[in-house]
């Protein structure tokens, strides 16, 4: 009888052994997550870890049998990368699974950044005319996202006076910058001609020889200089190149070779821009750095203050770049392409 009731006992013990094993097994096995939704700014990396979207992840057991499945994004170096058919911003899904267990995340990403003006004139100065000026190409602005400007205020360009306009960079996401500009609308000088003097012919009367007249221009008045013909300027590009390779090289980034389609993509893009500025004809597979301002004006500093601007020249996913500067009409329309990696 006592043996009967030790084996019983035995067997209870085991039997509750058992179900503890198993439930801690299945607890241990489960999917805990951190949030069903996670929030990322536009342009900040998204995580392919998947302990980062687990909760208490340090103490999951067989953490790289879980794994993250999804259409709406790929791994580049452990980063999800947004497919390109796919608007950046808004919700994408992901899921993580163990085994035969799944969970559902959704990735949200904002875009709640300003844009930021790179190229900006406090102050213009037009020649009063009654031709339609494009005022925008005065002013750039850049953005993760695609950026438009507008000058709204009253002016009048057949009238000379000061006129104060609001100029606004408006990104898709409806984020705006706003910054006031003076136009100066002065009146066309008008060039007095210096009347030539005329030269009278002396004749000699006791004679049939007519004396040559010599002929004279008395007219001092210097010509005006003649506006360069439309050029690039490789001297000024080079030397981009070499600066934005120096700052990658500080940053622990490597040097991005120039190739000759990065080369043709700059050359075609900054003559592009001197009539049509703006990022709409960016080729499939560039992104792109652009800026128009007077001869001279120092494009690097204005790209690394812009967070934009210097997370593009420091992206990683980037394999070739090349600068290209066009002078056109006393200005130049510089673009810096980088080829990507996918």
């Amino acid at each position: 009888m006592k043996k009967k009731l030790v084996l019983i006992i035995i067997s209870l013990i085991v039997v509750f052994l058992v179900g503890l094993l198993f439930i801690m097994h299945k607890e241990t096995n489960t999917i805990i997550l951190k949030s069903d939704v996670f929030t990322y700014e536009l342009g900040e990396e998204i995580s392919a870890d998947v302990s980062d979207y687990l909760k208490d992840a340090d103490s999951t057991k067989n953490i790289n049998e879980y794994k993250i499945i999804t259409d709406d994004f790929k791994v580049v170096d452990n980063k999800l990368v947004i497919n390109k058919e796919k608007p950046e911003v808004g919700e994408h899904a992901l899921s993580i699974v163990y085994k035969k267990l799944s969970k559902n995340v959704i990735i949200k990403v904002v875009d709640t950044t300003s844009p930021e003006f790179t190229t900006f004139e406090e102050k213009i100065r037009i020649e009063e005319s009654s031709e339609e000026v494009d005022l925008t190409n005065y002013f750039d602005a850049t953005d993760l996202a695609e950026v438009k400007i507008t000058v709204e205020g009253d002016y009048d360009l057949t009238k000379a006076g000061d006129y104060v306009v609001d100029v606004i960079a408006t990104d898709s996401s409806k984020n705006k910058t706003e910054k006031k500009s003076t136009i100066t609308v002065y009146k066309k000088e008008t060039v007095k001609e210096t009347p030539v003097a005329k030269q009278e012919s002396n004749r000699n009367t006791s004679s049939n020889k007519e004396e040559s007249k010599p002929s004279t221009n008395n007219n001092t008045s210097s010509p005006k200089p003649e506006t360069p013909s439309p050029r690039y300027r490789k001297d000024i590009s080079d030397t981009y190149i070499t600066q934005i390779n120096a700052y990658r090289k500080a940053n622990g980034l490597n040097e991005l070779p120039v190739t000759a389609e990065a080369q043709a993509e700059a050359d075609r893009r900054a003559k592009e821009i001197s009539t049509y500025y703006s990022h709409d004809g960016v080729g499939y597979g560039f992104g792109e750095i652009i800026g128009n301002g007077s001869i001279g004006v120092d494009f690097i500093v204005a790209w690394k203050n812009s967070p934009s601007h210097n997370a593009t020249m420091l992206r990683d996913h980037t394999v070739a770049m090349a600068a290209s500067v066009y002078e056109y009409n006393n200005k130049w329309y510089t673009i810096v392409s980088f080829r990507m990696d996918y």
